[in-house]
Parts: structure tokens; sequence; C-alpha cells
């Protein structure tokens, strides 16, 4: 009986979450700018940070520079519809300028800490 009644209050407390975070298709234009510029800026630095920390040369005929650009298609494709699970514009244009600048001022820390 007692597994039933927290049952019934976690399903209670799932439904008062979905309730009060309902994601819609407002603010799409918002939304889809914050994936094309924050989203490729954090798209690019992640790229960066990955190909300071495998040690890529920069010719672009090695098998580990054609993973990085493909990689970028990846990652890309990824944040783009992710982009919708923020509840407005605002928040997606935060959230990934935020992470674009830290993934960015990780990039430079690394560069500099190898050199």
């Amino acid at each position: 009986m007692a597994s039933v009644s927290i049952c019934c209050c976690f399903a209670e407390a799932t439904v008062g979450i979905m309730r009060k975070y309902t994601y819609t298709s407002q603010n799409w234009f918002a939304k889809v700018t914050a994936a094309v510029v924050p989203g490729n800026i954090l798209t690019f630095g992640l790229v960066g940070v990955i190909g300071v920390l495998s040690h890529v040369d920069s010719d672009p005929r090695t098998a580990s520079a054609q993973f990085l650009t493909w990689l970028t298609v990846l990652l890309w494709c990824i944040i783009l519809p992710t982009c919708f699970l923020f509840s407005n514009g605002r928040r997606a244009w935060n959230y990934l300028s935020i992470s674009a600048l830290c993934v960015w001022g990780l990039f430079f820390v690394l560069r500099g800490l190898q050199a």
C-alpha cells in the first residue's frame, strides 16, 4: 500500500512539473537564431577543444582533421533541434551564449597551456 501512495505522489509531482514547463513552438524564430549564431560558435569551440586535446594538425588531408570536420556537422545537427527544448528564445540565447563563451575560454586556456 505504501508503494501505491508513493507512486501516486510521484505521478502528481511529475504532472505538476510538466504543467509548469510546457514546451511550445512559440518564439521559434528566436530559438532558431539562437541555434544558428551562438550554437555555431559553441560548435566550433567544442571542435576546437577536441582538436587541441587530440593534438590535431591543420593539414586537411589527415583523417583526424576530416573527423573534426564531420564532427562539426554532427554537433550542430544536435544543437539545432535541442534549441526548441528551451522555454523561450531569450533563455536559448542566454544558455547557448554562455556555453559558447565558456567553451571558447576553455579552448584558449588549453591552447595556452599546450604552447
